[in-house]
């Protein structure tokens, strides 16, 4: 009796599929509404009725994008605002945060052009990721005593000033960086800049 061959995990063949995504955005300039089904699981290998075990549209698909970057970045955010002064924790947030995009431009490539995309299910999603960050953010700093000279509200009007800042500055940033790492530091100093004024 031949043994039964174990199912490949669902969560790995999701994963692949995301990610042939993410590597067909990275060079396709009109992206997610022009790059197709076929073309994303000709790319993983697999075959189109493996995509609908996993996602029902290529929407549903970006939606799965933009949610991991974004309850990855709150983790990342909230892990470094026990720093020890005001100026260590925006230090500490600028650098976690950008050295996730810096490290995963396919996905942010993504968020920057679907930010003003064609499906109004996407720009949503990213609007509400970008309102949790800034909620949790801003109730942190309030929990903890950080910026007692603003109000709650006035911490969350800071707060969603620099991440419509630092949005802004992501594709500049990407392209700068793919010349030179010095020059995207640079970048990332004076935005740093930015938002300790912004909070001074």
């Amino acid at each position: 009796m031949s043994a039964v061959k174990p199912k490949q995990s669902r969560k790995g063949n999701r994963e692949k599929l995301m990610n042939a995504a993410l590597e067909l955005l990275a060079e396709d300039q009109s992206g997610l509404a022009g790059i197709s089904l076929r073309r994303i699981t000709k790319a993983c290998g697999l075959s189109p009725p493996a995509f609908y075990g996993h996602f029902t549209s290529m929407e549903e698909l970006g939606l799965a994008l933009v949610n991991d970057v974004g309850s990855t970045l709150r983790a990342l955010l909230k892990e470094v605002r026990d720093a020890d002064t005001e100026s260590a924790v925006v230090t500490a947030s600028v650098q976690a945060a950008f050295a996730y995009i810096r490290g995963n431009e396919a996905l942010f490539i993504l968020i920057a052009r679907e930010r003003a995309g064609s499906s109004a299910l996407i720009r949503g999603a990213i609007r509400n990721e970008v309102r949790q960050i800034v909620e949790e953010m801003a109730s942190d700093f309030h929990e903890r005593g950080l910026f007692e000279r603003f109000s709650l509200p006035e911490k969350r009007a800071a707060v969603a000033a620099i991440v419509s800042l630092g949005l802004s500055l992501i594709p500049d940033l990407l392209d700068v960086s793919r010349e030179s790492s010095a020059e995207g530091d640079a970048i990332l100093a004076q935005f740093e800049y930015q938002v300790q004024f912004i909070l001074s």
